[in-house]
This record gives C-alpha cells, sequence and structure tokens, in this order.
C-alpha cells in the first residue's frame, strides 16, 4: 500500500483503540464499543437510519444489539474501522501506541522458532524511581545483576549470545506482539464467515458482506473434511432469507463438486436439521434448478 493509504489505514484503527471523538456506543451483552457515526452510518444503512433525528438511538447515543452474535458484532465493528475482520494486527507504532486492551489471540513471533518466552527483568532498566526506591529500602536492591540479561527466560535456558540482535531484543520483543502473526488466523473460522456475512446482510453493509462471502468462498474448500463445514453449512442456510443466494450458491457448488460429502455423518445431521438445505440438495440431485 501507498503512504496516504497506510496513513488513513492507521488513523481509523487509531480512532478504534482509544475512541477518540467516539459520538455513538454499541452495546452487545456486556461489551461496549465506542464508535463514530460519521463511518458507521455512511457505510450501513441501518446505522444511518438509526443515527437520524427522530429515533430513541439517536437521542440517547446507545444502539444496543445485545440479540446479536456477540462474535459477528465484534467483527462487524472491527470492520469499520480497519476495512478487515480476522486480519491480521497493526504494530503498535502503526497505531499510534494504542493504550486500550486487547483481545486474547494466538500471536506467533519471529523469534518462537528460536528461544522460549522471556519475562521482563525490571531491575535492568535505569529509572530514577527505582534508584530512590533502591535507596529508600536497602533490603530489597533493584541494581541489575553484573552478568544478566534484560530478557531472562522461564524455564533457565540458557543466555542470548552477545550479538546486535540480542542488544535489540527487548525493543524487538515488545513490539512483535502485535506484529503481524505468520500464522493463518482465518483457518478455523468457516462458521464465523457465514455469521459475519447474516450480520452484514442484516445491517445493510455491503462491503462487509461481499468480504464475508469471500473469505467463505475461499475457506470452505480447506474445511470438507473438518467438522465444521456441517456446522457452517447448517450456520448459512440459518441465519440468511432462502433468496439470498451469496453462501448458498457456494455450499451446493461443493457439493455438487464433492458428492461423497454426504456420505458422512455429521453433514447427513446437518442436512437432516436444515430443511432449506436438504430442499435444495434434493433438486440438485434431480437435476433440477436449485434457486426458483
Amino acid at each position: 500500500m501507498d503512504s496516504p493509504t497506510v496513513e488513513l489505514r492507521s488513523a481509523l484503527a487509531s480512532l478504534f483503540e482509544c475512541g477518540k471523538y467516539s459520538d455513538l456506543t454499541i452495546v452487545c451483552g456486556s461489551k461496549r464499543y465506542p464508535v463514530h457515526r460519521a463511518l458507521l452510518a455512511t457505510r450501513s444503512t441501518f446505522f444511518d437510519g438509526a443515527c437520524r433525528g427522530g429515533f430513541q438511538e439517536a437521542a440517547t447515543g446507545v444502539i444496543d444489539l445485545t440479540e446479536d452474535d456477540a462474535e459477528a458484532v465484534e467483527h462487524m465493528v472491527h470492520y469499520f474501522y480497519h476495512l478487515d475482520y480476522l486480519n491480521k494486527p497493526l504494530s503498535r507504532q502503526s497505531s499510534q501506541q494504542s493504550t486500550r486492551p486487547q483481545s486474547p489471540s494466538p500471536v506467533t513471533s519471529r523469534f518462537t522458532r528460536c528461544n522460549p518466552p522471556k519475562k521482563l527483568n525490571l531491575t535492568f532498566l535505569d529509572d530514577p524511581l527505582l534508584a530512590q526506591m533502591s535507596a529508600a529500602s536497602p533490603l530489597m536492591p533493584l541494581t541489575p545483576p553484573a552478568e544478566e540479561s534484560m530478557f531472562q527466560p522461564l524455564n533457565a535456558s540458557p543466555k542470548l549470545p552477545d550479538t546486535p540482535m540480542a542488544d535489540q531484543f527487548a525493543d524487538d520483543y515488545i513490539e512483535s506482539v502485535t506484529m503481524e502473526p505468520e500464522v493463518d488466523v482465518e483457518s478455523a473460522h468457516l462458521v464465523t464467515h457465514a455469521k459475519v456475512y447474516a450480520i452484514a446482510e442484516k445491517y445493510g453493509i455491503a462491503g462487509l458482506k461481499s468480504l464475508a462471502r469471500s473469505k467463505f468462498s475461499y475457506q470452505i474448500s480447506m474445511h470438507l473434511n473438518s467438522p465444521e463445514f456441517a456446522d457452517a453449512c447448517q450456520e448459512a442456510y440459518e441465519s440468511t432469507f432462502h433468496t439470498d443466494r451469496g453462501l448458498r450458491d457456494v455450499i451446493i457448488q461443493t457439493f455438487r463438486a464433492n458428492p461423497d460429502l454426504s456420505m458422512r455423518e455429521d453433514v447427513e445431521m446437518a442436512v437432516r436439521e436444515t430443511p432449506g438445505l436438504a430442499f435444495e440438495l434434493f433438486r440438485m440431485a434431480s437435476g433440477l434448478p436449485v434457486s426458483s
């Protein structure tokens, strides 16, 4: 991406992290998301209507989405500010040192393959306040050990070698916590894409709906042997209207290309419990048009 695009996306991410200038709050269960009307109302038909005068949400500045799936709501809000969801997080530098706590997520830094996790030895830091504390409390010396590294391995493995990389290990390690992970963060989220697609349709977010369909279509072939395949098919058919062919066509095409799927026990159970899917598979097997 070019510099202006990076600058814009970093600014949006920063607004999301700190909530600065927010003038609307989305509530979903115990979670509250400070958001910005201008960003939501211009990209969602639902939020556009809710933010207009005459509605309770416009007066109170609070929109309650507790009845929706909490995970889907979180990804929807994330999309408004990152133009994506389940994506690789921005580094702390690009999000301007956000102070908002991040949700736990599996992260693999570039040091994972080389060394075990490290803990920070605060006694190594040259801090005037720590020095005063040391002088006032002789029983708690804070002077760093002579042969001790700033980062100590949790399992007492050998210290890092004296190299430029080791000297900069502290800064790199802290930054790597929010750097782009090397793993595919979307590898186990087929059901999530179906949920995000449904909530995007419900609230009229065309960009998010298209993105969710693309992710679902890309991921489905990777889950043919996974239990999540049957769950995703059921979720897609139960959360969308029968005339919405976005995910349904992808699923029918997958069954057509992989007829052995219907022989699996978990898939058979999902078909039994999902009349819409069963009906369309029947029409496909009969050589009839799936959709009328």
